[in-house]
């Protein structure tokens, strides 16, 4: 699957013209330390508009109670009997930078996970809101934070008044409608200028496709009627909704409005929150797990959990931490490096 994901055309594409540009325009900025996690002396001066940068790796891992030592030397007459279930699990979501955990592990949260109870975008924009930004900040004071996140679903997720054209109606309201952000429309003729654009009508009425559509001068009058969304036929036979015009298209009103700038121009809800408090977010491309170096810190930490392995959950709850504390951070730095 990761060897036909890396050659995916969508996934070249935003490595090409996305992840490496990025990374490049920002190289001139990134703090590097040496082994003895000392700062690298620079003769660079930044201003105030550019701040050192700090890249900080998130990444989330699953620990659980029976993930023991796969091999054992045992004597002809004793074999010692496993657990064919990998039992209880615990979720970690942790954060590094180049010089050793964030906060000294103090960002860290570990949840225990299975039936109901599982991490999500919302957990996770309150652990970055609620302890990594403010940690980040104060663990490095004047400079900026680049948070890089894997391209998990619950890392992308919208917030609920997103410029989104998903689940919208073509005449206005609907049992599918919901509340949408007003929006500043770009003016080709005077690009400084713009004009505003409110999403939802004065008695609280969300605007359909065709209102939105036609206010921009996009709808066309007398000409043939725009579907909402255009519809494919499944392996099966039967039709579904295309989501290939969600990326923007001419055929129909949704794709019509998803080519719009503002439209395309919208983030994430995790992106928005980060850079709104004067921090940078980049996303890895989809299939690229080992551009993160934390993978080599989850490698440490499974392990010493698998070397000390006792079999039962409340072990586990105590061995997760312990394998952590016990990677130095000298051994991240290489990691790093």
């Amino acid at each position: 699957m990761y060897d036909d994901g890396h050659e995916r055309e969508d996934v070249v594409a935003y490595h090409k013209e996305v992840f490496l540009p990025f990374l490049k325009s920002v190289e001139s900025r990134l703090m590097e330390w040496n082994e003895d996690l000392l700062p690298n002396p620079t003769d660079q001066v930044l201003s105030d508009e550019l701040q050192p940068l700090i890249m900080v790796r998130h990444d989330e891992c699953t620990f659980n109670a029976n993930d023991g030592t796969r091999f054992v030397w045992t004597d002809e007459e004793y074999n010692p009997i496993r657990k064919k279930g990998r039992g209880q699990g615990l979720h970690v979501s942790e954060r590094v930078t180049p010089i050793g955990r964030l906060g000294g592990g103090r960002v860290c949260e570990i949840l225990k996970c299975g039936g109901d109870i599982w991490w999500d975008g919302v957990k996770l924009l309150d652990q970055v809101l609620t302890k990594a930004i403010p940690v980040f900040e104060e663990e490095f004071p004047g400079c900026q934070g680049l948070f890089m996140f894997g391209n998990a679903t619950s890392h992308m997720k919208y917030a609920e008044d997103a410029l989104r054209v998903t689940k919208r109606n073509l005449e206005d309201g609907g049992k599918n409608a919901k509340i949408m952000r007003s929006t500043v429309i770009a003016d080709d003729a005077h690009p400084e200028r713009g004009w505003w654009q409110s999403i939802v009508r004065a008695d609280g009425t969300l605007k359909g496709l065709r209102a939105v559509l036609t206010e921009r001068n996009l709808w066309p009058s007398g000409g043939p009627r725009f579907l909402t969304q255009c519809s494919i036929k499944s392996s099966s036979g039967k039709s579904k909704l295309n989501s290939k015009c969600l990326k923007g298209s001419n055929c129909c009103a949704s794709g019509l409005l998803a080519l719009q700038p503002d439209f395309k121009a919208q983030k994430g809800e995790l992106q928005e929150a980060i850079e709104k408090v004067g921090h940078l977010v980049l996303f890895y491309p989809p299939f690229h797990c080992e551009l993160n170096f934390i993978e080599y810190f989850w490698g440490a930490a499974k392990r010493y959990t698998r070397e000390n392995c006792e079999y039962d959950f409340p072990s586990l709850k105590r061995l997760v931490p312990e394998a952590m504390n016990q990677i130095p951070n000298q051994l991240i730095w290489k990691y790093a490096r």
